[in-house]
C-alpha cells in the first residue's frame, strides 16, 4: 500500500506579554513572534521539521507534503518534499484537506496527517500496522499525556464518507472515530518556552534521539561549521554553537545553552541555560539566563513571560530579509555588525571571569 504524509505547520510558540504570566483560568494577551514556526527553526543544528521528514523517510514514506507560511520558501530545497505556502494560518488545514483529496485520487491509500506542533519520536511503521489491523478508516495516535495531532487516514473513506469534514479531525464528528492508538516513545509538545528548553536539555543528556550537529571539540562542547569563538571567550559544557555563529571576547556560554546558526554574542555577555534561535544578535555586556531569545523577542522560561525588545543595542533580529540572496545578505549583515565585536576587552574581562567562577563553583 502506498503511504503519504501531510505536515501542517502550526503557528509559532505563543507566550504572554509583559502584562503577566498565563493564569490557570486561561491565557491573557499573547505575543506571537513573526519569524515562522518553531518547528522550522534549528534546534541543535536541525529543525523539528527536518527530523520529522527524515523519520518518515526511514519508515518508507516517499510522498511528503508540507503546508505552512511564507518562511517555507526559505528552507533548503533538497529535501524532496512538496511545499505548499499558505500565509494565513486559517488556510492551512483547508489546504491539507485538498491535498489529501488529491492524493487519494492519485492512488495513495493511506495518509499520515500530522499537525507540526510537537517533536515526536514514534514508531511510524508500528502505528500504520495497528491502523490496518484495526480495519477502521481513521486512527489518532496518543501518548500517556493524551491525543497527539497525528492521524492515519484511509483516503477512500476521506473522499467518500468524510467529504466536507472539518480538519483537524475532532472526536464525535464521526461515530466511533478516530480510534485511539497508544504509542510509546519520546514526545515533547513544544507548547511553551520551557518545553523547548526541556528538549535541548534532554538532547544533551541523551534522553531523546536528537544529537547536536557539528564536531564535539571537547566533552560536551559541540561546534558546527564556520562558528568563530574569540580566544577570550569561555564555553562551559554542555553547549552547542551552530553554523557561522560568532562569540565575542570575554563572553561566557554555559550550562545547556544552544546558539543556533548565524547568532552573534557580544563582548562580555553571559548566556546561561538559554536557547538563542537562528539569526539572533545579542549585544554587549548582557546577562541572559533561563530564556529563549528569538530575534528581538525575549522569553523568560521561569516566568513563562515574553517581551519584545526594540532596542537593537540589546538584542535584534539579524535574519536576511531577502532569502533569495541568502549568502550575500549574510556577508553584508556580518560586515555591518562587526563593530559589535571590535571593543575594549578590559572592562568586560573581570566581570566575565567573576561570572564564570560563580557558575562553576556555586553550590
Amino acid at each position: 500500500m502506498r503511504v503519504s504524509a501531510i505536515l501542517v505547520i502550526n503557528d509559532r510558540l505563543s507566550f504572554t506579554t509583559a502584562t503577566g504570566a498565563v493564569p490557570e483560568s486561561g491565557p491573557q494577551e499573547t505575543c506571537e513572534p513573526s519569524r515562522g514556526s518553531i518547528t522550522c527553526a534549528d534546534i541543535l543544528g536541525q529543525s523539528v521539521l527536518d527530523r520529522t521528514v527524515a523519520r518518515l523517510r526511514n519508515a518508507g514514506v516517499q510522498t511528503v507534503s508540507v503546508i505552512g507560511g511564507r518562511n517555507l520558501a526559505s528552507l533548503p530545497s533538497n529535501r524532496d518534499v512538496e511545499i505548499i505556502v499558505a500565509p494565513n494560518s486559517f488556510a492551512r488545514w483547508p489546504a491539507a484537506q485538498r491535498t489529501m483529496s488529491q492524493q487519494g485520487h492519485q492512488g495513495i491509500e493511506t495518509v499520515l496527517m500530522i499537525g507540526m506542533g510537537a517533536y515526536m519520536e514514534l514508531d511510524i511503521a508500528k502505528a500504520v500496522k495497528f491502523h490496518r489491523a484495526e480495519g477502521t478508516p481513521l486512527t489518532q495516535l496518543e501518548d500517556i499525556q493524551g491525543p497527539l495531532d497525528f492521524w492515519i487516514v484511509d483516503s477512500k473513506w476521506f473522499n467518500s464518507a468524510a467529504t466536507g469534514c472539518t480538519l483537524p479531525f475532532r472526536y464525535g464528528e464521526f461515530p466511533g472515530l478516530p480510534v485511539p492508538c497508544r504509542m510509546s516513545g519520546y514526545v515533547n509538545r513544544l507548547a511553551e518556552a520551557r518545553d523547548l528548553r526541556h528538549l535541548v536539555q534532554d538532547a544533551f543528556l541523551s534522553r531523546c534521539e536528537i544529537k547536536p550537529r557539528g564536531r564535539e571539540v571537547r566533552p560536551g562542547v559541540w561546534v558546527d561549521e564556520g562558528a568563530r569563538i574569540h580566544k577570550l571567550a569561555r564555553l562551559v559544557a554542555p553547549v552547542y554553537l551552530g553554523r557561522s555563529t560568532r562569540v565575542g571576547p570575554s563572553a561566557v556560554v554555559t550550562r545547556f545553552s544552544n546558539l543556533e546558526r548565524h547568532c552573534q554574542i557580544g563582548a562580555g555577555t553571559v548566556v546561561d541555560s538559554t536557547s538563542v534561535l537562528p539569526h539572533t544578535i545579542l549585544g554587549k555586556g548582557l546577562d541572559v539566563s533561563h530564556a529563549v531569545v528569538d530575534g528581538n523577542n525575549f522569553m523568560d522560561v521561569n516566568r513563562n513571560l515574553a517581551v519584545q525588545i526594540d532596542d537593537p543595542n540589546l538584542i535584534r533580529d539579524g535574519a536576511p530579509r531577502n532569502w533569495g540572496v541568502h549568502a550575500l545578505r549574510e556577508h553584508a549583515s556580518w560586515n555591518r555588525a562587526k563593530d559589535a565585536f571590535e571593543f575594549e576587552y578590559s572592562q568586560y574581562l573581570s566581570r566575565a571571569a567573576g561570572r564564570l567562577s560563580e557558575v562553576l563553583f556555586k553550590g
